[in-house]
């Protein structure tokens, strides 16, 4: 088995190869692709490569071969793509569209990493949608992947090739950017147990609410795609998340047990976004149904990594 992964220094791209790495047969090839240098890891191979440049791409696709395709480039962040709305969808789509065509060439089958962004509007009606819900995207993010999502499902069907999509609700984990609201939260009481902050947290919309699910918990539903994609229609997609939506405001509660630290909450305009849906949730029973996979890890147990990681990093 010969896998390929985008957006290989991602947060996610990361867990993903050290995750292959583990799992996957010792005589199996992995090939982790960014356009940003990879640090280097046992039994994984690294390669910088623009997706923005066709050539370079297409030949490191097809010097590879892959069977497996794990797509991951993206911005991931709702907030950096609406701040950023050009380059977004530079990013996504002629990095996917250039993509499509490397491996429309091979016989690979190609995963996407989409979003539960992609729903939009429809959260109004269903706040944990199902996939015969129709997207109808409300942020520059879940447009540019909506897009990709037709991107792929033309230039491959015509080719020939197989595709796959999973939609992830918000995932979370230790080592995340701080611009994602969990990872936030727990930066910013480490600094302050350490007393490099004020007292003080800074928060956007804590009436929001979500479906968080651990990062590793996404990573496992795409190792369980490995193993049952042949079972898998072609063009399938599958909502992957808890099927919890949990506020914003229950987040906050939960590291406030985790901390022996006083803290005041202060609402700073930078963090909120503008006031849209509030409660996006999905329904990812499709997937457990046609894989067995099921989200393993409690949302209290990814809090307490997530603190502990920032404690260490700080401290």
């Amino acid at each position: 088995m010969r896998v390929l992964v985008t957006g290989a220094s991602d947060f996610l791209g990361r867990r993903l190869l050290e995750a292959l790495r583990r799992d996957l047969p010792p005589e199996s090839r992995i090939l982790g692709i960014d356009r940003r240098p990879l640090p280097p890891l046992d039994g994984v191979s690294v390669l910088d490569v623009d997706p923005f440049e066709a050539g370079k791409l297409t030949e490191a696709v097809a010097a590879f071969d892959p069977t497996f395709v794990f797509h991951l480039a993206a911005l991931a962040s709702v907030a950096r793509s609406s701040e950023t709305p050009a380059y977004a969808w530079r990013a996504d789509l002629l990095g996917t569209l250039n993509l499509a065509e490397a491996v429309a060439r091979t016989r690979a089958t190609l995963v996407f990493l989409s979003s539960t962004v992609v729903y939009g509007e429809a959260f109004r009606d269903k706040p944990r949608p199902d996939e015969s819900v129709t997207p109808r995207p409300d942020t520059i993010s879940g447009r540019t992947k909506n897009a990709c999502e037709y991107i792929l499902r033309d230039v491959l069907a015509n080719a020939g090739v197989k595709h796959l999509v999973l939609r992830p609700s918000n995932y979370i984990g230790s080592g995340q950017s701080e611009t994602f609201v969990a990872a936030s939260f727990a930066g910013q009481i480490a600094r302050i147990e350490r007393g490099l902050a004020a007292p003080t947290l800074e928060v956007g919309d804590i009436a929001a609410a979500r479906d968080f699910i651990d990062v590793s918990d996404v990573t496992a539903a795409c190792l369980r795609v490995l193993d049952r994609a042949e079972d898998l229609p072609d063009g399938g997609i599958y909502n992957v998340g808890t099927g919890v939506v949990t506020p914003v405001s229950a987040i906050l509660d939960a590291f406030r047990g985790l901390t022996e630290a006083d803290f005041t909450v202060r609402v700073v305009p930078g963090r909120t976004r503008p006031a849209g849906l509030r409660s996006q949730g999905c329904d990812p029973s499709a997937f457990t149904g046609a894989t067995g996979w099921v989200p393993a890890i409690p949302l209290a147990q990814s809090l307490a990594a997530m603190l502990d990681e920032a404690r260490a990093r700080v401290g």
